[in-house]
């Protein structure tokens, strides 16, 4: 009964999201995750049958969860924004510095090429910069955890803790482009 009750809380969550959203979506379950990239990759259950193809932007309600990797017919293989291959541009909300976002594997991102005078605190959000067609403008990332000046002392990068707490998924929404 708890384990339906927190399903229907979820998916609840999900159809709220998706019928405010300008975005068409595709709901769909995540069904595993791959083995030789636990981290860094999972499975859903829908494929080109469903109008999935390689690219495409994939979320939850909280935020960015990766982007479609491979495509299969009834599944397809979602790379995390954790991966140490995911890259997106990004852009600080408060002070809208630009950078790129990149993986970094357990439960952390990396934004570099900040500019030594950026307006940076802990708790900043982060979000899709849209300089790119790969990722809508304005997807949260996540949020600045710390901010560090790199070995060479000409640029700063800061952590981010992704917004969506990536391994407890079980629905996603893929972004129709």
């Amino acid at each position: 009964m708890q384990e339906l009750l927190a399903e229907n809380n979820r998916l609840k969550d999900l159809l709220s999201f998706k019928q405010k959203s300008s975005y068409k979506v595709i709901a769909a379950h995540v069904i595993g995750r791959a083995p030789d990239n636990w981290n860094s990759a999972l499975i859903i259950d829908k494929g080109s049958l469903n109008g999935i193809k390689s690219g495409m932007t994939v979320m939850t309600y909280l935020g960015l969860v990766g982007r479609v990797a491979e495509v299969s017919k009834s599944a397809s293989k979602i790379m995390l924004v954790t991966d140490p291959d995911f890259a997106i541009s990004a852009v600080l909300q408060r002070s809208r510095q630009q950078g790129l976002v990149v993986g970094a594997l357990g439960n952390l991102l990396v934004m570099k090429y900040l500019a030594h005078d950026t307006d940076i605190k802990p708790g900043d959000v982060v979000v899709s910069a849209g300089l790119t067609d790969a990722y809508p403008k304005g997807l949260i990332i996540g949020t600045v955890t710390e901010f560090i000046e790199d070995s060479s002392g000409l640029s700063y990068y800061c952590l981010i803790k992704p917004a969506v707490n990536l391994f407890n998924l079980e629905e996603v929404l893929v972004i129709v482009s």
